[in-house]
């Protein structure tokens, strides 16, 4: 997506997400990423000397955020060996694992049993300083099913725009404006409550913001967003991935 994305970095938080738990959603072939992930799952590739993967669990760490789930599929025995149990990175860590891609929100279903209270959902080649502590905090004070961050995308017209009446005079010309949208990252906050949302057996892949997020606004289920202006990578094709790793 929109990868590399930097401003001022945020201050680490104080461990008011202590207690939660994350779910990281690990399990992709990253195939924009090859040939690095014909050998290597993606979020094990390389960012600043240390694992992408290793990245996230750090940042969630230093907001007190230690019990996590990792949802592997894809090269996903090389993921175990490398974390085991966290202890050594400090934290809990447990597994499932999608025998076939089940999607984003599809692999929530092997869950249900285990998410009972308020937890976080990650893409696991998100890499951000955006605040925790306030993201959740607006995620409880709004009283949403699902909240999640939100950065500022601007897409440029490649050329100029007309406005034209039913009669073909131009009313109105803009010269390659910019169009500014609140563009969705992979990370939620998100209450247990959405199992219900979720079908009992999956068939195919079920992706949250394709088929859940939509469900979700259909039945006015409160579905919130919060706008953030830090740094957010989502590490996509090989040209990005080589360019914020020489940066």
């Amino acid at each position: 997506m929109n990868g590399g994305r930097k401003r001022q970095r945020a201050a680490s938080g104080n461990g008011k997400g202590l207690g939660m738990k994350a779910v990281i959603l690990a399990g992709g072939k990253g195939t924009r990423l090859r040939p690095y992930t014909y050998a290597v799952p993606k979020p094990l590739l390389p960012y600043k000397g240390k694992p992408i993967l290793e990245n996230i669990i750090d940042y969630l760490k230093s907001y007190g955020i230690r019990d996590i789930i990792l949802s592997i599929g894809y090269l996903g025995y090389q993921i175990k060996n490398y974390f085991g149990d966290g202890s050594r990175f400090g934290v809990a860590i447990e597994y499932i694992e999608e025998k076939e891609s089940m999607g984003t929100a599809g692999c929530l279903t092997l869950l249900k049993d285990r998410l009972k209270g308020t937890f976080l959902l990650f893409g696991g080649d998100n890499i951000t300083d955006l605040n925790l502590d306030g993201f959740i905090k607006f995620h409880k004070k709004s009283g949403a099913l699902l909240t999640v961050a939100l950065f500022e995308h601007i897409e440029k017209a490649q050329w100029g725009i007309y406005e034209i009446d039913g009669k073909g005079a131009v009313q109105k010309f803009l010269e390659k404006p910019e169009f500014r949208h609140d563009a969705g990252t992979m990370i939620f906050c998100v209450e247990p409550a959405i199992m219900a949302y979720l079908p009992e057996k999956v068939k195919g892949v079920i992706n949250l913001t394709d088929h859940i997020v939509p469900k979700l606004l259909e039945r006015k289920e409160k579905v919130f967003g919060y706008r953030f202006s830090g740094q957010w990578i989502d590490i996509g094709n090989v040209e990005e991935y080589n360019r914020l790793n020489a940066e």
